[in-house]
């Protein structure tokens, strides 16, 4: 990536592109890093908060899409929390996923459809069960053998449970979804 600090003028394409009505305030970015120092995946991600969120500003859209963090940020929010600005990068974030939609790839299909069970076990049980999940996702993208010796070790390490969990919280859970749902499709 190009040096941050040398930019000599903002981008407005992909800026417009993701942001138009200026609610995310991207362009308030100060650069100060706070949100990365945070940032609860900074250790797994290629692109930390305040990179993003310049390389917006850069009009650097083919390396947003194709980044490791636009699918490794978890939608904490503690970025927002911790930016003097209130740059709201996680909605960022569900925009650039949003916009690799128009062009998938292999590697892509398969984020997507492990997006899409997860989600859906989510709304169904409250939370995330795992074994079901892992199991619809590795039938969808047709890759049932290529982590299988991990299993019996998640299973004893109580990563994975046999069972679903139980939530009192999975009725109102699912009636979030549906007014997402609901309000996406008013859009």
């Amino acid at each position: 990536m190009n040096n941050p600090a040398t930019i000599t003028s903002v981008n407005q394409g992909l800026l417009e592109k993701l942001d138009p009505e200026g609610k995310l305030n991207l362009a308030s970015c100060l650069q100060c890093a706070r949100c990365s120092a945070g940032c609860t995946m900074r250790l797994e991600t290629d692109i930390l908060p305040h990179q993003m969120n310049r390389m917006v500003l850069m009009g650097m859209e083919d390396e947003l899409l194709k980044s490791k963090a636009i699918w490794t940020c978890v939608s904490c929010h503690t970025c927002v929390s911790r930016c003097p600005m209130k740059v709201d990068t996680p909605a960022l974030v569900d925009k650039l996923r949003e916009m690799t939609q128009t062009a998938p790839s292999q590697d892509l299909e398969k984020i997507n459809i492990f997006n899409n069970e997860m989600l859906k076990s989510m709304k169904q049980f409250g939370r995330v069960y795992e074994l079901g999940m892992m199991g619809f996702y590795k039938m969808r993208a047709r890759d049932l053998f290529s982590d299988l010796a991990k299993f019996p070790t998640m299973l004893l390490k109580g990563k994975m449970k046999i069972f679903p969990p139980r939530t009192r919280a999975a009725k109102s859970v699912s009636a979030i979804f549906d007014k997402v749902r609901a309000r996406r499709a008013k859009r």
